[in-house]
């Protein structure tokens, strides 16, 4: 897999993947470890109570962009590990959505039409999602990511975008029949 490339955009532009701050690699899974998916990379929080990415970064070539067909199958990254990801439980049956932290869409790009599936269907990962409320993920996110989607200020048709979860001191929770309870992010980045 080729991942998250900061020499992406070209035109001598690097954009390497942040550092995290002293206060949050703790909870940085794997030290900062990132894994890649075809078009974008991604570093989780591995915290019991959020087990969500910390950053997801994505490389979106509007030139190359093509048209999938929606999986919908959401599944845990065995690299990463089940205790490390929510799962659908704390999805079902409540207000809460699998919020893309790199949008399907965004990510299908990736060379040949099997590639370019490929690359849609690895966004169906949780370790791509994060708790997002119902209303934010299909409305102001959802016009965010089609902002994105459509931006046209670049010189050559690529696009990089970094987003990711911000928790506070309050944060809601979600508790499914299991015992661990997950933290709702405050701010989506």
């Amino acid at each position: 897999m080729v991942g998250y490339q900061q020499d992406f955009l070209g035109n001598g532009i690097i954009l390497p993947i942040p550092r995290f701050s002293i206060d949050l690699s703790p909870e940085v899974h794997v030290a900062g470890k990132v894994f890649d998916y075809p078009t974008y990379s991604l570093v989780m929080n591995s915290s019991a109570n959020k087990r969500s990415p910390v950053i997801v970064c994505l490389n979106i070539d509007q030139d190359k962009l093509k048209s999938t067909s929606r999986s919908d199958r959401w599944r845990t990254d065995p690299r990463i590990g089940a205790d490390n990801q929510l799962d659908n439980a704390y999805y079902a049956n409540n207000p809460w959505d699998r919020g893309h932290m790199a949008r399907r869409t965004s990510a299908a790009w990736d060379g040949t039409r099997r590639d370019t599936q490929l690359a849609a269907d690895e966004t169906f990962f949780y370790s791509n999602s994060c708790l997002q409320h119902e209303n934010l993920n299909q409305d102001e996110w959802l016009a965010l990511d089609e902002w994105v989607y459509d931006l046209n200020l670049d010189s050559n048709d690529k696009i990089t975008s970094f987003s990711g979860p911000f928790y506070g001191d309050f944060e809601r929770s979600v508790q499914p029949i299991r015992p661990q309870f997950s933290a709702c992010p405050r701010r989506l980045l």
